[in-house]
């Protein structure tokens, strides 16, 4: 099962592990996973794993520990939706942070960077779509000094 998701040194995602694609539990036109298979953590990195992924989305699973993130980075092609289902922190959107906890759904449009941060003290996952594929992961070329806190609720 490969699970190194991030390179140490620029901390962007290079991929996701994808061993849950192999064997899913079937209906007859789909698949099936629960959260308690899907969650995994890891003490270093956050861990991005591949849930499901068709010809034109991928759909993903983040599991970030407190103090953890997925570091920013945008995708030039691809639009994500990132749906907080434990834990909180922020979520920084183009030069925007804003508080998130469990409920909370954000778009982040093509080329917009973008980060997720754990603030909390409890693990966060976040479940996310993107689409269209390929789906790259790039660096933000010059990324705002300071964010304007904006508020959800």
């Amino acid at each position: 099962m490969q699970t190194e998701i991030t390179n140490e040194i620029g901390l962007i995602p290079i991929q996701a592990d994808t061993s849950l694609l192999k064997a899913p539990k079937k209906f007859t036109n789909g698949d099936l996973k629960t959260l308690e298979e899907i969650a995994q953590f890891n003490p270093r990195f956050f861990v991005r794993r591949r849930i499901f992924s068709t010809d034109s989305m991928h759909f993903n699973i983040y599991c970030i520990e407190p103090g953890q993130s997925n570091p920013l980075h945008k995708h030039s092609q691809s639009d994500e939706i990132c749906y907080f289902v434990e834990g909180t922190g922020d979520v920084i959107v183009g030069d925007e942070i804003a508080a998130v906890k469990p409920g909370a759904c954000v778009h982040i449009p093509k080329d917009v960077g973008h980060e997720i941060i754990n603030t909390g003290t409890e693990r966060m996952i976040v479940v996310l779509a993107q689409s269209p594929l390929p789906c790259a992961h790039e660096k933000v070329p010059n990324p705002p000094s300071e964010f304007r806190r904006v508020e959800l609720d």
